[in-house]
Formats: structure tokens, sequence, C-alpha cells
């Protein structure tokens, strides 16, 4: 079973995420914050990070650096409501990226897509 984290500071768009990932075979864990989610990482391996742009205390730009010192190939999607050409440019590097007005039909189709090895995923770490 693969397993997600999902780092977003609104409470309910993690829940719904959580909520929906299981449903969907995978085993989900929610983070709130930076702390929490850096203490997940360090005690459990995850295949996927799902990371929201903005949050208080430590943004997203700044998480997606903490999730490449702890593991470098860790496959990360940005999940904002910014526009993603927005995303791209706050957060270069990640395998994909997610407007959360898409809907989360599309996002699923992403995370899949991600998981399955999708050539988006290694385009972006070869640029890093």
């Amino acid at each position: 079973m693969k397993k997600i984290l999902i780092i977003d500071d609104e409470q309910r768009i993690g829940q719904s995420y959580t909520r929906l990932l299981s449903e969907e075979g995978f085993e989900a864990k929610y983070a709130s914050g930076a702390k929490e989610a850096t203490n997940l990482l360090i005690r459990e391996p995850f295949d996927l990070v799902l990371l929201d742009i903005n949050m208080p205390e430590v943004d997203g730009k700044a998480m997606y650096e903490v999730i490449r010192e702890y593991d470098r190939h860790m496959k990360v999607i940005v999940s904002s409501v910014y526009p993603i050409e927005d995303q791209v440019q706050s957060i270069l590097g990640a395998c994909a990226y997610h407007n959360k007005s898409q809907g989360v039909d599309i996002l699923m189709a992403k995370i899949k897509e991600v998981l399955d090895g999708g050539d988006a995923c290694k385009d972006s770490h070869s640029l890093r």
C-alpha cells in the first residue's frame, strides 16, 4: 500500500484529502504544519508528499527544501489555490502541480500518475 503525507494548514482540506486517499486504497497521514510533517518524515517512509504552499510559520517552499534534505528523491505534488504557473515559479522541481479549484478527480489522476512512475517526476528531479 502506497503511503502519502498531506501537508496543509487547512484542517478541513487535510481531513478531506486523507479520507479520499484512504477510500482510494492509499495509507494517508495528515500534518497541519512543518514541525508535525518533519516529525512524520523522520519516523516513517512515504511514497509521496502532497504539499500546500501558503502556510503559517514555515511556507511550502521552505518545507519543500526540508523534504529534499530528508529525501532528495521524494515525490512531491504541490497543491495550492495559486495558479499552476505561480506554483511552478514558487517551488521548482516538484513532480506535479495541482490547483485546488481543479477538484479531487484531477488531483487523484495526478497522484496515480506520479506514483506509477510518470515521466514528469523523473524530469523534475533532473533539474535539481
